[in-house]
């Protein structure tokens, strides 16, 4: 009777145990996604005279020109690296309407453009390219957002990798991976100073500022049908940001950078307007999503995170679901989301 009554109380312990480890997971998460900070990203900001600088590649428009605009709001600057120098300008203009009141009049200042094609750059185009637009002019830039990334294929962008030509295969790894590693060595220096200086009356500003570098990888890493290349430099973007972020701290002169990925899930863009859910958000939302996150994300010491809150729950999902359940459902969303643009690529006359 004695041993029955210890072992009711050992599995009493254990219940009371998991049943406040996963409240108090439940409440993480209710507090990682419904509380924001009212000045974001503020260990990032450069004290002194002039903004601290965000680079962000494929910005001119989607998640990219959502992150930019995020960040205007709150009072960074932004430099727009996309390869369409139209669409750069037009999104800079819009960009520049939105900067704070306070710093209207010095609008100019807070958007910056870079052209370049980050499927063709070669090194040396790069490293000219972004000393004229940083170094040279002094830009004191905190934050690197790795954000390009596409399908440079030919449609229908859903097919199977049999049928990938080895141009295309390529063009997923120059575009989605290999532009992003070349462009973060060559930041590395500039992110690594921490934003100290004088100012014209000769006092000292901006020492101990923390750096930030945001790589965006995808759910997709879990690897989908029909997209097998995209599902693989996703999951490069996300090794690649793990083990960097390792590596910054373990060095006296690069602990001050945090380094995350976001992994999103679907999101409405200008480029993915097909096939997506209702309750996917656009990606205007998401960008300010990715901003106002971030904090929470580099407190609790993680190395990805994604900040939508129903991305989130699906990825905790499919961390405990039985693999055959996980298959099912990515193959079926995949197979879907595949018709809809199968659907919408056909020419109009059939």
């Amino acid at each position: 009777m004695a041993t029955s009554v210890s072992l009711v109380n050992i599995l009493a312990c254990i219940g009371t145990i998991v049943c406040l480890g996963l409240a108090e997971r439940i409440v993480d998460f209710l507090f990682f996604h419904f509380s924001t900070p009212a000045k974001p990203l503020e260990a990032y900001r450069r004290r002194g005279p002039e903004p601290a600088y965000a680079l962000i590649t494929g910005a001119s428009a989607g998640i990219g020109y959502g992150i930019g605009q995020a960040l205007v709001k709150n009072g960074f600057g932004v430099i727009l690296l996309g390869h369409k120098e139209d669409e750069l300008a037009e999104a800079a203009r819009k960009l520049a309407t939105q900067v704070p009141v306070e710093q209207r009049a010095e609008a100019d200042t807070f958007v910056k453009t870079i052209v370049m094609d980050a499927q063709t750059a070669t090194p040396k185009e790069m490293e000219d390219k972004l000393r004229a637009a940083i170094v040279d002019k002094g830009l004191r830039v905190s934050v690197l957002v790795n954000n390009v990334g596409a399908v440079p294929i030919a449609t229908p962008v859903f097919r199977e990798l049999a049928t990938y030509s080895p141009g295309e295969i390529d063009a997923m790894i120059d575009l989605n991976t290999r532009f992003m590693a070349r462009l973060t060595t060559l930041m590395l220096p500039v992110l690594t100073h921490n934003g100290s200086g004088t100012d014209e009356h000769g006092m000292t500003f901006g020492t101990h500022r923390r750096s930030l570098i945001i790589n965006l990888s995808s759910a997709g890493f879990v690897g989908l049908s029909w997209m097998v290349m995209y599902s693989a430099v996703k999951a490069f973007n996300l090794a690649f940001s793990r083990g960097l972020a390792r590596e910054l701290e373990t060095s006296p002169d690069t602990q001050h950078i945090d380094c995350l990925c976001v992994i999103p899930g679907d999101v409405r863009s200008q480029s993915n307007c097909v096939g997506s859910s209702r309750a996917a958000p656009d990606s205007d939302t998401y960008g300010e999503h990715i901003v106002t996150r971030v904090d929470g994300a580099v407190s609790r010491g993680w190395r990805e995170f994604s900040p939508y809150w129903l991305h989130h729950l699906q990825r905790i999902l499919m961390d405990i679901l039985p693999e055959r359940f996980v298959t099912k459902g990515v193959v079926d969303s995949m197979r879907q989301k595949k018709t809809a643009f199968d659907e919408f690529q056909k020419p109009k006359d059939e």
